[in-house]
């Protein structure tokens, strides 16, 4: 019998093992990265495209374009490309961000030729059905009116144009007009710019033989696609709020979202793993500070957290939680007295020794089977850095004192620094 009331042994991580990737170039210049491994015969491939929001020119378009590449091409409808991933029992995922457009497929690697053949076409010869687009743009109005009538959903949003400026395009600025302002010609247009040879990479994961790379090149290398013409790299000025405090009233809210936080150093910048082992502690994990105060001893939320949001051209501390109308300000008074003490107090040994615990566990983790693996390398060509940077992460864990993280929150998390957003009642 297992003896409950004795904690497990807490083994040291050591070192650990990354699967460096190969890579290689399509003929047309696509850089391709891949992780060979795995003991079952499949294969999970990411296509990054440059995608997201930055390259779109209205509201909406980027989102909607990734959605709309498997309603129909010009040689499979919506229904036959469903029925091919079905029967194989492959997967495909859409998704846009704020810097990309993904197609991610999953498939056996006996079906691979059939799946990439109908990927190919997905990516390339959509043909944006115009009954389908329609119905699509009312689906998601009437979605936008339900989600935006919610507190955290006003909080996010107005928390985004706060951090970056009502123009740019990390920050939320969707209006129910916007709906109305754009069309099939417009997702046809974003396609054709972005979807394309030049703004692609591809990330392949999974137990792979050197016909994969003969059907990459058979499908995505031979010729050029999309417009030729690069479409460059537009630039857009960060432009922050000069108000710190900012409130949506809604009357009849029952809670109040809160956001609080501030733009942060990024993934190059050498505070940036120090502010990660911060951050956890003030709000990454159960149990983090605020949660132990305003979850746990307090009452006031079901969840609070707190973490830093990483870009490609920026990132952002975030602390955001949903409490009673009638706590709101007393939330933010134990925000702030949390941040306090660890500007003021050396963290005990005994908590910094459990934070990198979690941390080193979350660490090895994301390296743990080699879909976790691939999760892990995309990451790192989003933000054109190699492995090194999880091995200074490590290190920074392992060594870091309580005196460094003092002085990070002395810099950082100033009171008045940090923007608060507070939709509901106050």
């Amino acid at each position: 019998m297992i003896n409950r009331k004795k904690a497990p042994k807490v083994n040291n991580l050591f070192d650990i093992d990354y699967l460096l990737p190969e890579r290689w170039t399509l003929k047309n210049g696509i850089d391709v990265w891949g992780i060979n491994a795995g003991s079952q015969e499949l294969v999970k491939i990411d296509f990054m495209f440059d995608a997201g929001t930055w390259y779109q020119s209205k509201n909406l378009v980027a989102g909607m374009t990734n959605m709309f590449l498997n309603q129909g091409t010009e040689r499979f409808s919506a229904q036959q490309i469903a029925e091919i991933f079905d029967f194989r029992g492959a997967y495909l995922q859409l998704s846009a961000d704020q810097q990309f457009g993904n197609v991610t497929i999953l498939t056996l690697n006996k079906y691979l030729p059939e799946i990439l053949d109908v990927t190919a076409d997905i990516i390339k010869r959509p043909v944006f059905p115009e009954k389908e687009v329609k119905t699509q743009i009312a689906k998601k109005r009437q979605t936008f009116i339900i989600e935006n009538n919610k507190v955290k959903t006003m909080s996010q949003k107005k928390f985004s144009r706060v951090l970056f400026g009502e123009y740019h395009p990390y920050a939320n600025t969707n209006t129910i007009g916007d709906y109305e302002k754009f069309g099939r010609a417009d997702l046809v247009d974003f396609h054709s710019r972005q979807y394309t040879s030049s703004g692609c990479k591809i990330i392949v994961a999974g137990l792979y033989n050197e016909s994969l790379k003969k059907w990459l090149e058979t499908y995505f290398g031979e010729d050029e696609w999309g417009k030729t013409e690069a479409s460059g790299q537009p630039e857009f000025e960060i432009v922050p709020s000069k108000q710190m405090e900012h409130f949506i009233e809604k009357n009849d809210a029952v809670q109040s979202a809160i956001r609080m936080g501030r733009l942060f150093p990024n993934r190059t910048h050498p505070d940036f793993f120090g502010l990660n082992i911060l951050i956890t502690l003030l709000g990454g994990f159960f149990g983090s500070r605020l949660m132990m105060n305003i979850r746990e001893d307090k009452g006031y939320t079901y969840g609070i957290g707190a973490g830093i949001f990483t870009l490609p051209k920026a990132a952002y501390l975030s602390i955001m939680t949903e409490v009673g109308a009638g706590v709101c300000k007393s939330a933010l008074d134990e925000i702030y007295k949390e941040i306090s003490k660890l500007q003021n107090e050396l963290v005990p040994a005994h908590e910094l020794e459990i934070v990198r615990n979690y941390l080193l566990g979350e660490t090895l983790r994301s390296f743990d089977g080699i879909f976790a693996m691939s999760g892990s390398l995309k990451t790192l060509v989003e933000s054109d850095l190699d492995y090194s940077h999880y091995d200074n992460f490590v290190k920074t864990i392992r060594t870091i004192r309580a005196e460094d993280l003092m002085q990070l929150a002395q810099k950082y998390l100033q009171k008045d620094d940090i923007y608060e957003v507070v939709a509901g009642k106050q």
